[in-house]
């Protein structure tokens, strides 16, 4: 179990410093971020992007004196091509989004040539200290696949599952979230949700056990389960949600981000190395959280060998 983000940087300190990639580095939280990262002994930054603004952004924060590399590229060119040229080279150990958009950032990741999509499936993964809740909750894709259908769900869970596994948890509980906890054609998602617990019953994500139909309730609290009288074991302390559509899951993340006691990180995995990915009004602190999770999927994995993706 994972009981906070101090198990996942005693992971991520674990693995020895990484370097990580920072195109469209003029953002400032991001900035903030990978130096902080870099003062706690987690990272080497490597910045991309054009020399003279990186350089003033640098300035402006006081950062400009601090150990960096940086990569110029034109004002014209996309940074995540330079990012991704660096990790095909071994250059550089993961990537962190910086001031750019996500679709210019996953479109050399995914380019079938010159990218990092060896698997030919990426997903989002998140993780969350959610106030109350006793552990990290990790959630399926809020970013990345808008409408998954029931054969992405599976491959969905088989990345979480690998990603957990990676971070010292191999059988987590997975609610696939519901609005209601009876299976109904006029509702997709509970058949989709009946197909995958029945799948994990036989064994075919591993150890992990998928609960569904499932509502957020069950799925998170004890207290709902004693009096709806739910009979699945593991339902109410659930280790990850899976979401029925990315809409859901990114409403969700958004509120929660909203109250300054939770905290959050999120990432890119299924790819060669893991991509911190986050909206780009993000904190610092969710950037910060975010690369020191990928620097723990980054790291060379203690649990036998399950790769991060």
């Amino acid at each position: 179990m994972l009981n906070s983000f101090n198990d996942v940087s005693a992971l991520a300190r674990a693995g020895g410093v990484r370097r990580c990639a920072v195109p469209g580095a003029t953002d400032e939280h991001a900035l903030e971020a990978v130096f902080a990262a870099q003062s706690a002994g987690y990272v080497e930054p490597v910045l991309l992007g054009p020399a003279a603004a990186v350089q003033q952004a640098l300035e402006r924060l006081g950062l400009n004196e601090r150990p960096h590399r940086l990569v110029d590229t034109d004002n014209d060119s996309n940074p995540a091509e330079a990012a991704v040229e660096l990790i095909r080279a071994q250059e550089a150990d993961f990537i962190l989004k910086g001031g750019m958009q996500t679709r210019d950032l996953l479109k050399p990741v995914l380019n079938k040539q010159t990218g990092l999509n060896d698997q030919g499936f990426i997903t989002h993964f998140g993780l969350m200290a959610i106030a109350g809740y006793p552990k990290l909750l990790a959630m399926s894709d809020a970013v990345v696949i808008p409408y998954p259908d029931l054969a992405a769900k599976i491959k969905i869970i088989q990345a979480c599952v690998a990603a957990l596994a990676h971070l010292g948890n191999p059988a987590p509980v997975i609610a696939a979230l519901c609005a209601v906890e009876t299976v109904s054609d006029k509702m997709p998602e509970t058949v989709d949700a009946a197909s995958l617990a029945a799948l994990g019953r036989e064994g075919f994500f591993g150890p992990a056990k998928v609960l569904g139909p499932i509502s957020y309730d069950l799925a998170t609290s004890p207290e709902s389960v004693r009096i709806k009288q739910y009979p699945e074991p593991g339902a109410g302390a659930v280790d990850m949600l899976l979401v029925p559509q990315l809409v859901t899951g990114n409403v969700m993340s958004k509120i929660w981000n909203t109250d300054p006691a939770n905290s959050l990180a999120g990432c890119v995995i299924g790819a060669r190395v893991p991509i911190a990915l986050v909206s780009r009004a993000a904190s610092a602190r969710e950037k910060l959280n975010s690369l020191i999770l990928c620097c723990a999927l980054s790291a060379p994995n203690p649990n036998q060998g399950v790769s991060h993706g």
